[in-house]
Formats: structure tokens, C-alpha cells, sequence
């Protein structure tokens, strides 16, 4: 076998000086900062899939659009449950937290189609025409208002404004007659 001679590389003595500059990566991106950000696109990634719902809606409510709601209802024989609500609405928050209410989600869930109605007046300046239609043909003048109504769409009872849990458990029951005065 041939021998080939390599040159020994340049030793380090302590009289020769050192680089001015480390040698760098031929990345830009540390492979630290590569995967903080791969994590963190998987995690936006598997949030919005587990966080995909029939529809937006605080809590444990099964919620769907407001245009599924009717044709839901009449295929179910259910009542409709319309939850009207605003973004800027403090009230409609606090309602917001009953929806966490187990029981609450349970008897609206088993005895209801429920629709989440959100009013943008004051955000865009107007709301969508089915939203005006829907305010105007249930009378709705405050927030939050519930409003329900059987699957052909006749009024059984409204409730305006947040009134706590124990009222809302006694409207779910009966909306009738624990209707707002």
C-alpha cells in the first residue's frame, strides 16, 4: 500500500495571535431558535384543531349558527335557544361564565338547539340582514337577551339582561313562565 505525506496542520502556540472573529454557523438560525419556533407552530397547529367547534361560543354549550339553528330545530323537534350578545357587553360576559355551569350546559345541551347571535352595531356600524331580522322579529333591545322559541319559530319566552345562574337554570326550564317582565 502507498503512503501519501499530509502535512501536519498549524499548531496553536501561545505566541501566535488569535482569530479577530469565531468562526461562524452557516446557518442564521441557532438550531435552539429552529426548534422554539417549529414548537411553536405545532402548537398553533393542534390548538386550532382541538379548539374547533360547531360554532363560537363560550362554555360548555354546543353552539351552532344561527342559520343551522332553524333547520336543526325542525328536524329535532327541539326549541331554539338564541343567546343574543355583544362583544362590548359586560352583562353578556358574566353569562358567558354560566355556560361553564355543567348543569347549565347539560339541560341547555339535551333540551335545546342553541344559536349564539353576536351584535356588531357598534363595532362595523351595522349588523348582517338575517341578524336585523332575527333582533327585530324577537324584539330584542337589550343585551344579553335569550329568546326561546319553538323549532317553527314562535316566541316561548324571553329573558333580558343577566339575572345569574339560579334564573337562568329556571328559564331553561321553563321559559314561559320565567320570561322577563
Amino acid at each position: 500500500m502507498d503512503r501519501i505525506d499530509v502535512p501536519a496542520p498549524e499548531s496553536f502556540s501561545p505566541a501566535s495571535p488569535l482569530p479577530a472573529t469565531p468562526p461562524r454557523s452557516q446557518s442564521r438560525l441557532s438550531p435552539v431558535l429552529l426548534w422554539v419556533l417549529v414548537a411553536a407552530v405545532l402548537f398553533r397547529i393542534v390548538t386550532a384543531v382541538v379548539n374547533r367547534g360547531p360554532a363560537d361560543g363560550p362554555g360548555l354549550v354546543v353552539w351552532q349558527s344561527h342559520a343551522k339553528a332553524a333547520s336543526l330545530a325542525a328536524a329535532s323537534g327541539k326549541p331554539i335557544l338564541y343567546e343574543f350578545s355583544a362583544a362590548w357587553c359586560g352583562p353578556c360576559k358574566l353569562l358567558d361564565r354560566d355556560w361553564e355551569d355543567a348543569g347549565i350546559a347539560a339541560r341547555v345541551n339535551g333540551g335545546y338547539i342553541a344559536a349564539r347571535v353576536i351584535d356588531r352595531q357598534r363595532e362595523d356600524g351595522r349588523n348582517p340582514p338575517d341578524v336585523d331580522a332575527l333582533m327585530r322579529r324577537y324584539e330584542v333591545t337589550g343585551f344579553p337577551s335569550l329568546v326561546a322559541a319553538s323549532p317553527d319559530g314562535r316566541l316561548l319566552g324571553k329573558l333580558v339582561g343577566y339575572a345569574g345562574p339560579e334564573r337562568l337554570r329556571r328559564f331553561l326550564e321553563d321559559p314561559a313562565a320565567n320570561a322577563s317582565p
